[in-house]
């Protein structure tokens, strides 16, 4: 949901090139390999189309800024 929220905010400059979205959540690296099974996560992905981005893992101790928000 944070990302959603954070593109939905930002998308007129994340549009024009590829970001990085790091996270601590590791089920998030596969999520354009997921099954979307109900309305509400199509219509959340459709939010994703159209955009260059990664996703990275990084384990809460190296990831300073999602440690020091837990």
């Amino acid at each position: 949901m944070a990302i959603l929220m954070a593109i939905e905010q930002w998308r007129p400059y994340l549009q024009n090139e590829e970001f990085i979205i790091r996270t601590d959540q590791r089920s998030l690296v596969h999520l354009d390999d997921q099954h979307l099974s109900t309305p509400w996560q199509q219509k959340a992905f459709t939010k994703l189309l159209g955009l260059r981005y990664k996703i990275c893992y990084r384990p809460g101790a190296t990831n300073s800024a999602a440690d020091a928000l837990s």
